[in-house]
């Protein structure tokens, strides 16, 4: 699992699709390899550790439900504090309607 280029990212917003959960926003783009890029935005935290804590958390995610694509996962809020199994339900919730 790799992440997006800057190009690919592009792509991924004009074309991909949208699915909304409660903790996440994924962009997603069919594809045979699988490339994930969480994007985390200093709105959501001035510190960087506490955003790089939310990437990896994201990273995670993506490793054990993602299969094939490229995806953009935007957390909507600060989820750093946030119990792992509550991530982990919306996560899955919204790879389950990507099919």
């Amino acid at each position: 699992m790799s992440g997006l280029s800057g190009e690919e990212i592009k792509i991924v917003y004009k074309r991909g699709k949208r699915l909304n959960g409660k903790f996440f926003t994924i962009l997603y783009l069919s594809s045979d390899s699988l490339k994930v890029s969480a994007i985390v935005s200093k709105k959501i935290s001035k510190k960087a550790v506490i955003r790089n804590k939310i990437k990896r958390r994201i990273r995670h995610l993506a490793s054990i439900y993602l299969k094939t694509g490229f995806f953009i996962v935007l957390p909507k809020f600060d989820i750093s504090e946030i119990e792992f199994k509550r991530l982990e339900n919306d996560f899955k919730k919204i790879v389950d309607k990507i099919g």
